[in-house]
């Protein structure tokens, strides 16, 4: 993470602002993009925030050049609109990216046929259990525009919006809002089993096939920015269970 970001040793904005990155990646494979949300991005504050915390200026930078043009150019932005659904709700062609951890199980060739992210075999079934009782664990439910809970306890968004809150409660702890039952150390440690085992291992699969698949830059920007983020997570939060 960049210097400018933690030499004040205001760890708990850092924690803010990682909250707010996996939230964003949440929201941007929720569902597809609107205008509000859009222009949401193109402040210079996030667009800070955005290329510290990810590491990845070249990214951040293109994604704001291609935000600015999809803004201006009605096409453009019908065109991410359209795009969304063809890369992640519709499985009836070939870009087709299933946004579901339990696709990523096992090697590439012999991925389950997930019949438009409704069926899973006996291993997705037992994961998709686990996330469950986890997200209960923290009476946390993810749901959409309409306030409709996400079905699909694997889908990527509804995993970085738990990250997210586990970050969140991370900059609670740290900022004195919660009662400190834990040592900071559990703290992390909790962050770090629920990243080592849902995101770290299947988040660059599919952030690949997008950058693969994607027509828009902004998919394609997002699942980069995607990719260094999660490295930069990893790296930060090996090092802060070595430090406490």
């Amino acid at each position: 993470m960049e210097k400018e970001l933690i030499c004040s040793d205001d760890f708990a904005k850092l924690s803010r602002y990682r909250s707010m990155i996996y939230n964003l990646f949440s929201r941007v494979f929720a569902r597809k993009v609107d205008r509000e949300f859009l222009e949401s991005l193109m402040s210079r504050e996030i667009i800070d925030i955005i290329s510290g915390v990810c590491e990845n200026e070249e990214s951040s930078g293109k994604l704001t050049k291609t935000i600015r043009n999809v803004l201006s150019n009605s096409d453009k932005f019908f065109e991410v609109e359209r795009e969304f659904e063809g890369l992640f709700v519709v499985p009836v062609n070939d870009r087709f990216i299933p946004p579901y951890i339990s696709y990523y199980l096992g090697n590439k060739s012999e991925r389950i046929n997930l019949e438009g992210g409704k069926g899973v075999d006996e291993g997705g079934v037992a994961l998709v259990n686990k996330l469950e009782l986890l997200y209960k664990k923290l009476n946390f439910t993810l749901r959409d525009a309409s306030e409709v809970p996400l079905k699909r306890a694997d889908h990527i968004s509804y995993i970085l919006g738990f990250m997210a809150a586990l970050v969140g409660f991370e900059e609670r702890y740290q900022s004195g809002q919660v009662k400190k039952q834990l040592p900071f150390k559990g703290v992390i440690s909790n962050e770090f089993s629920f990243f080592n085992e849902f995101i770290k291992n299947w988040v660059n699969l599919f952030a690949d096939e997008v950058a693969e698949r994607a027509n828009s830059p902004f998919y394609v920007e997002m699942a980069r920015l995607m990719q260094s983020f999660t490295s930069s997570e990893q790296s930060d939060l090996e090092m802060l269970l070595l430090q406490n």
